[in-house]
């Protein structure tokens, strides 16, 4: 935990990156179109269905 810490301290955040923000939109987008399957933009946009349900749920909350 100390380590963590010490590397928070210098701008250091450990875990795996994140997709990037304008693919997750360009799916959201593709998502509210209702022209594609969630496994169409999966494979389209090469995200993976948890991530894309993960963020339409935060869409909503935010709305």
């Amino acid at each position: 935990m100390e380590g963590l810490a010490s590397a928070r301290a210098r701008g250091r955040m450990g875990g795996r990156p994140g997709k990037d923000k304008k693919t997750i939109d360009q799916a959201l987008t593709l998502y509210d179109s209702k022209a594609y399957s969630v496994d169409e933009i999966s494979k389209t946009t090469g995200i993976s269905r948890a991530t894309l349900y993960v963020n339409l749920r935060k869409e909503k909350k935010s709305e």
